[in-house]
């Protein structure tokens, strides 16, 4: 279920075999302890870039076994056949010997062609050895180790590599229904402002717990971090909606909040609410079973579904770790379960994130929004949406404001907006007894 063939690196073209390979290498860096900015991938495939498509320099000493055995690796990649007559192109246009490459010798680096071909054993050795001929002219051609790449090393290179794999799937139209690599989550308008915010309010509650004091978000990223990072680490994220649970969750990998973020590479994240196939339990047991390590993210997981989940990823063969995330009014804490219940944000956090989204709002108009809101996102960007660019709140009062919130651009519904009311009185409500016992007939009698 999670495995890309050689036949599917095949379909990549040239971009985006570079950006797998330069994914694979941060992802290994990482998991070595070593920040991603150690590896660094040119701009368009077809500007100039020296002969090196992606290139890894590790820290002085951390060179180890496996794909970085030296200290400074270079990668040239190519979506096509790679013959002798075309490595000695590559490796010397116009018959000298590109400079990068020279200066990888001399630092005794490691040069990698990678190609999207199959090669056999025979055509791997003649590819190697044409690689060494291309050196024939500096001091030192045995400083530099050499190797080649085709679609079958790939292969086994993106084993273990879950995220990896969802994004290759993605990438070439056949992707697992319901499932995504680490990526926009909380589906934030294209070109905003995607950096998480962080204020000084403490927003974090643990264990379920509703007594103060909480924590700060990043002290509660830093500590559900650290569940997971081991394998059968087992997370459940609850709040209200709108605070920016999903959001929280997908921060969790995010390397520019905090310190030791946890591997993307190691994310699969799915939406219970919209569906999945596999559904989470199954592709549990498809991962336990074939001993992959993964971090599973499971947005709107009922607290059965969460159970269920829980209970794999610590059985003794699992190397998964699990957070869920619902909006939960229950207070039993699932066995095993580290719970963290997320509040809302700061009015000023919730007023700069109003002003990153809608820049046309005075400051005015963008600190009442956030004020209303009460520091609940989804309330205040929703809010937001209905201000006009010659529009101002400063008339306005907190009904108009309900009115406009509520009826958006859909006009006036007066039984629905009543309904609503009465709803809202309470803090949760069974939405599928609509027997006269249920809990929708007594709160419509309030309303007649």
């Amino acid at each position: 279920m999670f495995e890309v063939t050689g036949d599917d690196i095949a379909l990549l073209g040239d971009a985006d075999l570079r950006e797998l390979v330069a994914r694979l290498c941060e992802s290994v860096v990482r998991r070595r302890g070593i920040l991603a900015i150690c590896v660094r991938s040119g701009g368009h495939q077809d500007a100039a870039d020296g002969g090196l498509d992606v290139r890894v320099d590790l820290p002085p000493n951390l060179e180890g076994q496996g794909d970085f055995s030296r200290s400074i690796t270079g990668f040239q990649v190519k979506a096509s056949e790679m013959p002798r007559s075309k490595v000695l192109l590559e490796m010397r246009p116009g018959g000298i010997l590109r400079p990068a490459i020279r200066e990888l010798a001399e630092q005794s680096g490691a040069y990698i062609i990678v190609s999207s071909e199959r090669t056999s054993e025979l055509a791997y050795r003649n590819r190697i050895k044409a690689m060494k001929e291309a050196l024939g002219d500096i001091p030192n051609p045995d400083a530099l180790k050499l190797e080649f790449y085709d679609r079958k090393r790939l292969e086994t290179w993106l084993r273990d590599h879950v995220g990896t794999t969802l994004w290759v799937r993605e990438r070439i139209g056949s992707p697992i229904q319901g499932w995504q690599s680490y990526g926009d989550w909380s589906q934030i308008p294209k070109g905003a402002d995607t950096s998480y915010l962080l204020d000084n309010i403490l927003r974090i509650r643990t264990d379920g717990k509703t007594a103060e004091p909480g924590l700060l978000a990043l002290a509660g990223i830093g500590l559900i971090r650290d569940r997971l990072r081991e394998p059968g680490g087992v997370v459940r994220l609850v709040g209200l909606s709108g605070v920016g649970k999903t959001r929280f969750a997908q921060a969790l990998f995010d390397a520019a909040v905090g310190e030791n973020s946890l591997d993307p590479d190691r994310a699969a994240y799915t939406d219970v609410a919209k569906g999945s196939d596999p559904g989470p339990n199954h592709l549990a047991s498809e991962l336990i079973a074939s001993r992959t390590r993964a971090i599973l993210v499971i947005d709107n997981c009922r607290p059965e579904l969460h159970r269920q989940l829980a209970e794999s990823c610590r059985s003794t063969d699992s190397q998964l770790s699990l957070i869920t995330i619902e909006y939960d009014v229950q207070d039993d804490v699932p066995e095993g379960t580290d719970v963290f219940t997320l509040g809302n944000a700061s009015i000023e956090l919730t007023e700069k994130l109003t002003r990153q989204r809608f820049p046309r709002l005075s400051p005015v108009d963008s600190r009442r929004v956030a004020e209303y809101s009460g520091g609940n996102a989804r309330i205040a960007l929703a809010l937001a949406g209905t201000i006009d660019k010659n529009d101002s709140t400063a008339a306005l009062s907190n009904a108009d404001l309900l009115r406009r919130l509520f009826q958006q651009a859909r006009g006036s519904d007066p039984s629905l907006l009543s309904a609503a009311e009465a709803l809202s009185l309470v803090y949760s409500f069974d939405c599928e007894d609509v027997s006269e016992t249920g809990e929708l007939f007594q709160i419509g009698r309030m309303i007649g």
